[in-house]
């Protein structure tokens, strides 16, 4: 008879960390089965077991002395609107991978992920050359590719199999170490038969070039958007991945790895409200702050035990704020640095975070191509010093009008004078304005990226007709700067202190500037 095994709760990646803020779902079959919304859960697992079924994903195998069988769960989530009603319920199966031998049951499993940089790139393409843009999403994905290991498992619960019998697995279930390498070496082949190329920048995005036709195609395991220079070009590359792949297309856009797109012309709107809502109902209150973070200090303290999800609310808001949010980057880092130390003060900082939030609920990432601005600009500065005696660095890149990219870190090298932490930006920036620039070469070559600063003489430095005295002792790589300029592959420009883009990724910054800079970026 084949034993029960016992398994461990497995990490959620950031997405899913907004969980513990949600209601409970079941962890367990047998939660599912006792939970009030059973009958949904039953026919949810009853799509997964015929799923399984259909793409033919395990066979009946005799259980053979000492053989390593792994076990198997159920993962239960609910899918939401972009009004956070609950749309169906999805039950999947889930191998116990951390079990797994490497060299027997797994080699390789390098998988790349994509960037919500090349993402957004894609979108400011398409408004700049008024591209036709659909999502679609793959239907059991990782089910499609093959699995070379021999591999047993336990059935799952609700499956019934003969006495006796294990599951031999011949497709790359959910939870193997290699599943994701698995799909990602497939699609490339199913890709590549329909003329699409990987884009070496970001190996999740695929180009199509032939003739005067365009087309990049943006995937996160089963979420995709494609992108055509014409609707023939566009019907007639769904024609030949439906003829590859189980595929269900959205021509409205409405939604993208969690994110609400609406379009309005060529225009696009990016905003995460489920995801938001979920963080602003964790700290129920009617107060909208102005600003993200309190003029209060927040120096390290003695750790108190006030709110158990700090981590997880940290989480949450982070992933706001690398998809859709940039005006939350600064403070959303720069509390994460605390979440060892976690004092009252920080709890405070947390829900004032939050109360911005509420108060700023309705803004939406706005990805709309402006003919006044160059090609790829990059806003760059640094704030010597900072919160803690480390200056913090930042920068946010603009394709044609749109942002595209933005950080904020706090520089490891120490700075003895502002113009070094300045020129240690450029540096910093320059990397994401070449790869940037690289990423989307082959549809727009001849794009030179340019880096905006405030700082003259961090400008003279990186241009070599400043005094390298005061640099000596910063790390090498940070001296990039100075080649790609003798190079001509990026180009330095200056701007007003006021008129400096990046300042909110250094800083705390007072309401109107935090008004100014949303101004800027957001729109209806």
């Amino acid at each position: 008879m084949i034993k029960e095994v016992e398994f461990q709760d497995e990490s959620f990646e950031v997405m899913r960390v907004s969980a513990t803020l949600d209601g409970d779902l079941p962890r367990t079959y047998r939660e599912a089965m006792c939970d009030s919304d059973s009958e949904k859960w039953c026919e949810a697992i009853q799509k997964e077991l015929r799923s399984m079924s259909d793409m033919q994903v395990w066979e009946e195998h005799e259980v053979l002395p000492e053989q390593h069988i792994l076990g198997t769960r159920w993962v239960f989530t609910i899918k939401h609107d972009s009004e956070g009603k609950a749309i169906h319920h999805k039950a999947r199966i889930v191998v116990q991978g951390h079990r797994q031998i490497k060299g027997i049951e797994f080699e390789e499993t390098f998988a790349p992920t994509p960037t919500f940089a090349s993402l957004r790139c894609l979108f400011a393409i398409a408004s700049k050359l008024h591209w036709e843009v659909q999502t679609f999403d793959v239907t059991t994905a990782y089910l499609h590719s093959g699995l070379e290991e021999f591999i047993y498992v336990c059935p799952p619960q609700g499956l019934i199999t003969e006495q006796n019998k294990v599951l031999r697995l011949k497709k790359a279930l959910y939870g193997l170490k290699q599943a994701g390498r698995c799909w990602w070496q497939h699609l490339r082949e199913i890709l590549s038969n329909v003329s699409f190329e990987p884009n070496m920048e970001d190996q999740s995005t695929y180009i199509y070039a032939r003739g005067n036709n365009r087309a990049l195609l943006w995937i996160h395991v089963d979420d995709g958007v494609l992108s055509a220079s014409s609707m023939n070009l566009m019907n007639d590359l769904k024609v030949k991945l439906k003829e590859r792949l189980l595929l269900k297309w959205d021509v409205g856009i409405h939604s993208i790895v969690g994110i609400e797109v609406r379009r309005t012309g060529n225009n696009f709107y990016f905003s995460q409200p489920t995801l938001s809502k979920k963080i602003r109902q964790s700290h129920p209150s009617n107060i909208m702050a102005e600003q993200p973070l309190p003029e209060i200090n927040l120096e390290l303290g003695p750790a108190v035990k006030l709110d158990k999800n700090y981590l997880s609310k940290i989480g949450v808001l982070l992933y706001l704020a690398q998809a859709t949010r940039p005006d939350l980057m600064y403070s959303v880092n720069y509390l994460a640095c605390f979440s060892m130390n976690t004092t009252k003060a920080h709890c405070s900082a947390l829900e004032n975070l939050i109360n911005y939030l509420r108060g700023t609920q309705n803004n939406s990432l706005k990805i709309k191509a402006n003919d006044n601005w160059e090609g790829l600009e990059t806003y760059v500065d640094a704030n010597w010093g900072g919160e803690a005696l480390r200056s913090q660095h930042g920068f946010i890149g603009f394709l044609w009008g749109s942002p595209v990219t933005w950080n904020s870190k706090r520089q490891t090298c120490v700075a003895s004078l502002t113009c070094q932490a300045e020129y240690m930006a450029l540096s910093f920036a320059a990397r994401a304005g070449i790869w940037l620039s690289q990423t989307i070469g082959v549809i727009h070559k001849g794009i030179v990226p340019i880096l905006i600063s405030d700082n003259k003489a961090a400008i003279q430095i990186a241009s070599d007709s400043g005094s390298k005295k005061n640099s000596r002792h910063i790390q090498r790589e940070f001296h990039l700067i100075n080649e790609l300029l003798t190079k001509k592959q990026v180009m330095i420009s200056w701007t007003k202190s006021e008129e400096q883009k990046a300042d909110i990724f250094t800083k705390k910054l007072g309401k109107l500037k935090v008004k100014r800079f949303n101004e800027d970026i957001f729109g209806g």
